[in-house]
């Protein structure tokens, strides 16, 4: 049996020889496509799949769902038309050099090289019939006494084993750049304590600022939307969402999250420094925002914002006189 195996490795081998350099025109085609497009494209599409099944489950609103998926939908149809441009480039002078290409002559120069590899193939057709047609002939062969289903002999030493794989490995979901293995197993952790307690509002908050520090905004605003559906009043959620708004490039958005977390709690600080940036930066209120941000460093004198602050509060006192 074993003669039988080398037998039919080695005819696999030579017809994996002979037939290798008919598929370098295809292996060359595939190492043209990008492969961070690919792998970007991915994730975007990661991404959909899960704003879809938070829409279908109820975590997401029809109006939430859509904004969210907007930007996601947008770069994913440019990385196609990307992809689509780059092929339809490359067969450009493919196409030009097929068309340059002189004809064959009449006296039928080209044919032989046409029998030549019809020949060779049929070649490694026949050797891998004739490959598999002994593995069949050796596989129903009676076997002697002693050995085994393979055929071979029943060693006398130890029972064999062999290795088992290793479980593959999870990748991050981003949105702008690639989480880190300690960022990943984050994201792990909180997605499971969220899969434990579904309704415990700090197990969504700390899953959404572990996909905020992997990048993945559109899922973090996806966790920070769940918290606010079990707890309306929740200023730190209201907080978060209206910064990824405004980094979107929605300021009239952020201020109505911001005035509704300043209206359940007046002083909390994060959301006066947050309305007073937006105020002054993206509306041009500098009389409004030099009253968040004098109202923040009343109430966080040592804020972590303590210095943008005080930046933002001297420009806006420049801009109101």
């Amino acid at each position: 049996m074993t003669v039988v195996l080398v037998i039919g490795v080695l005819t696999f081998a030579a017809g994996f020889v002979v037939l290798r350099p008919f598929s370098d025109a295809h292996r060359q085609s595939q190492a043209r496509t990008l492969p961070s497009d690919e792998v970007r494209r991915r994730e975007l599409l990661r991404q959909l799949r899960d704003l879809d099944d938070d829409l279908a489950s109820g975590k997401l609103g029809a109006a939430d769902h859509d904004r969210l998926a907007g930007p996601v939908e947008r770069e994913a149809a440019a990385i196609l038309r990307r992809a689509r441009g780059g092929s339809a480039g490359a067969r450009g002078p493919a196409a030009a050099a097929v068309k340059a290409r002189p004809a064959p002559t009449r006296d039928g120069r080209a044919a032989p090289k046409r029998w030549r590899r019809r020949t060779v193939t049929a070649i490694a057709l026949g050797g891998g019939a004739a490959g598999v047609t002994l593995l069949l002939l050796g596989a129903v062969t009676p076997r002697a006494a002693g050995q085994t289903i393979s055929g071979d002999q029943v060693g006398g030493g130890g029972a064999s084993s062999s290795p088992v794989a290793p479980p593959p490995s999870t990748g991050a979901d981003g949105s702008g750049q690639q989480a880190t293995p300690e960022q990943v197993a984050a994201i792990d952790a909180a997605a499971q304590r969220v899969k434990q307690n579904p309704k415990d509002v700090s197990a969504h908050l700390a899953l959404a600022e572990a996909y905020a520090a992997g990048g993945a905004n559109q899922l973090a605003a996806v966790e920070y939307l769940a918290v606010t559906n079990l707890d309306p009043a929740n200023a730190e959620a209201d907080t978060a969402l209206a910064q990824l708004a405004y980094a979107a490039g929605q300021p009239q958005q952020a201020k109505t999250l911001l005035d509704a977390a300043l209206a359940a709690h007046p002083n909390y600080p994060e959301a006066l420094y947050a309305r007073g940036l937006v105020l002054l930066v993206a509306l041009h209120q500098p009389k409004a925002a030099e009253k968040d941000l004098k109202a923040y460093l009343a109430v966080a004198p040592f804020g972590a914002e303590r210095t943008q602050a005080e930046t933002l509060l001297a420009l806006a006192s420049s801009q109101d006189h």
